[in-house]
């Protein structure tokens, strides 16, 4: 799938038991602008990033993976950000790779499921769809409890015009906390109900399986662009609009987005904290 962006300017926009199992085997803003603007309503607490890297071609994703990690996401929704990775299937994303790979989340198998900056399972999960969301939702609360909060995000103004066929948002950041480093902020476009066939361990395809936080578009590629380098500012508020180009295939009313506060350390990536806008 060719990816295509949509540029905003002030001229114009366009419109149990451990049953460990496991398969082996990639636009545009403006108004980046420092401004100390009053009126948003930053939350200040953590959210904690899980994913699920996966494929529709693994069947204990199918069958184990994708189950365990639709449970975590319910019982414990407002403390997250879901993302679902999928690697060499038609719902992959390239820009979306180097995420994947990065040493922390990084293994030979899927299902791999990661939160905060860490593995959960770094190969299968457990066979008990309900144990697995679990041990999910215990990474996510000890995630929380050990990184004091830094910088807030904020979704606002989710657009999906179909009629027109683009999609806009707006992000803003700000950091609560002083601190030292290179930070970077990324905007995903995610799809839910993706519909798709999916092997399945122990029985036939399901060819109707549900496929949630599926990555459609990454406006500035998986890290985004500079939102702080050297000391944070913490009068400073980070404010961007992004779009994107619909594609036909994608179903608008399922359509949300995601921003996530990344700090780069070298060649590495950490997690730091995001929100959420769904419709």
């Amino acid at each position: 799938m060719k990816n295509k962006f949509l540029q905003l300017s002030t001229v114009a926009l366009l419109a149990g038991s451990l049953f460990l199992t496991s398969c082996s085997k990639e636009e545009s803003s403006t108004n980046n602008s420092g401004s100390n603007t009053p009126n948003i309503n930053f939350t200040q607490s953590n959210r904690a990033l899980i994913i699920d890297i996966t494929g529709t071609w693994c069947p204990p994703c199918g069958a184990y993976g994708i189950p365990g990690f639709n449970n975590a996401v319910e019982n414990a929704k407002d403390k997250t950000l879901p993302l679902a990775l999928h690697s060499g299937d038609p719902l992959s994303l390239a820009a979306m790779d180097t995420i994947m790979v990065l040493p922390k989340f990084k293994s030979t198998s899927v299902p791999r499921i990661a939160a905060g900056n860490g593995l959960v399972f770094p190969a299968g999960v457990y066979s008990d769809f309900k144990a697995t969301g679990q041990k999910i939702v215990s990474s996510v609360d000890t995630f929380i409890q050990n990184n004091p909060f830094i910088v807030g995000v904020k979704l606002s103004n989710l657009k999906v015009d179909a009629v027109n066929g683009s999609i806009t948002v707006d992000v803003n950041a700000k950091f609560f906390k002083e601190v030292s480093g290179e930070y970077y902020i990324a905007t995903y476009f995610y799809e839910d109900g993706v519909i798709s066939n999916q092997k399945m361990s122990g029985g036939p395809d399901n060819a109707n399986q549900a496929h949630n936080h599926v990555v459609r578009a990454a406006p500035k590629g998986a890290w985004g662009e500079v939102l702080s380098i050297g000391n944070s500012d913490i009068n400073k508020v980070y404010s961007q609009s992004y779009a994107y180009i619909l594609d036909p295939k994608w179903n608008p009313s399922k359509l949300a987005a995601m921003a996530i506060v990344w700090k780069k350390n070298g060649k590495d990536f950490s997690y730091v904290n995001g929100n959420l806008i769904e419709q």
